[in-house]
């Protein structure tokens, strides 16, 4: 199956895991598109001013990838500058979150996994 991660739908979420203003989430294959243990690939589109919340997951880790953009980046406490190409890996049960103090978009891709 191919898809075009440019043309997937558009959802607005506010508040994304507690975080300030709105993010831009497009679906782009959900865990029964998977024969393995893959939840989701996701891009995610952070406008300037607006974060992610910190937040923990279960048994899952999940992959940021820096499409474009900067921000600030926390992994378990740990703030972290990122940019454009930077992998962050978020363990499972770890806590992380993301800001963009920058002024244009972080346009990520967001893969999460089951550990079990």
């Amino acid at each position: 199956m191919i898809k075009n991660f440019l043309h997937a739908p558009k959802q607005v979420q506010e508040s994304s895991h507690g975080g300030q203003g709105p993010v831009d989430l497009y679906e782009i294959w959900a865990g029964p598109d998977f024969k393995s243990n893959v939840d989701f690939m996701d891009r995610v589109v952070v406008p300037p001013g607006s974060t992610v919340g910190t937040h923990k997951h279960g048994n899952n880790e999940e992959m940021y990838i820096v499409l474009d953009g900067r921000g600030t980046m926390t992994v378990d406490g740990k703030p972290v500058a990122i940019k454009k190409g930077d992998m962050i890996l978020n363990p499972a049960f770890g806590e992380h979150g993301l800001v963009n103090d920058s002024g244009s978009d972080i346009d990520l891709l967001v893969i999460q996994i089951a550990t079990a």
